[in-house]
């Protein structure tokens, strides 16, 4: 007798805990029933536009004040894109004959062309031995080149004299570093067409500058 209560009990616990999930299957039918159909389409996935940048690299930034310019080596190499030196750095020009260095930004600049003051082999002298103050010949030359530059500015205004200077041109890839030199001594047993140095520097009229010029320009008005 006490065997089958239990069993009847244990009937009505599990008739019981089925009821919840009749009504939850039939509530989701009814749902799928009157569902209606979307308006709109989904939107579709697309793949980016451009290949994405490789992990743990990051694009290189150039500074506020870089010119678009063309950079030309003496080997009629060039290098175009965005050109800067030392940020906040004016090239600073010897002036021979006021004895005295002009500082020249790089925003007043126009143009840059090399001007060559000597180019020749010199021979390679060593001291004898340390401490001594005798010098003998190796036998060997290096190339050795003395230049100086002529900058013309925006204005018109023309300065030249040596510099020593940095200049650093991205051209949308890669940044390169060059640079202006006083001397420039090449290695031993090179020759003087090894030695390779900037031969100009263009630069593109800043926008700044284009912009006020623009302003101070008048519209005079057509004549009959």
């Amino acid at each position: 007798m006490k065997k089958r209560s239990y069993h009847n009990v244990m009937l009505a616990v599990v008739a019981v805990l089925a009821l919840p999930a009749l009504a939850d299957d039939e509530t989701l039918d009814d749902l799928l029933t009157n569902a209606k159909p979307a308006a709109t389409k989904p939107a579709e996935v697309t793949g980016p536009t451009t290949a994405p940048d490789a992990l743990g690299t990051m694009k290189p930034r150039t500074p506020a004040g870089a010119r678009i310019g063309l950079v030309t080596l003496s080997d009629k190499t060039g290098f175009e894109g965005r050109v800067w030196t030392t940020l906040d750095t004016p090239f600073r020009v010897w002036q021979e004959d006021l004895k005295s260095y002009r500082d020249v930004a790089l925003g007043l600049v126009k143009d840059i062309h090399v001007v060559v003051l000597s180019r020749k082999m010199e021979d390679d002298w060593r001291w004898l031995k340390e401490g001594s103050d005798v010098k003998i010949f190796s036998g060997k030359k290096y190339p050795n080149v003395e230049l100086e530059y002529t900058f013309t500015l925006l204005n018109g205004q023309v300065i030249t004299g040596p510099v020593v200077a940095p200049v650093y041109v991205y051209d949308g890839n890669k940044t390169r570093t060059l640079a202006l030199y006083k001397k420039y001594k090449g290695k031993l047993d090179e020759t003087l067409e090894n030695v390779v140095f900037i031969e100009s520097i263009k630069l593109s009229t800043p926008e700044v500058v284009t912009t006020a010029a623009e302003k101070r320009t008048r519209k005079l008005p057509l004549l009959d």
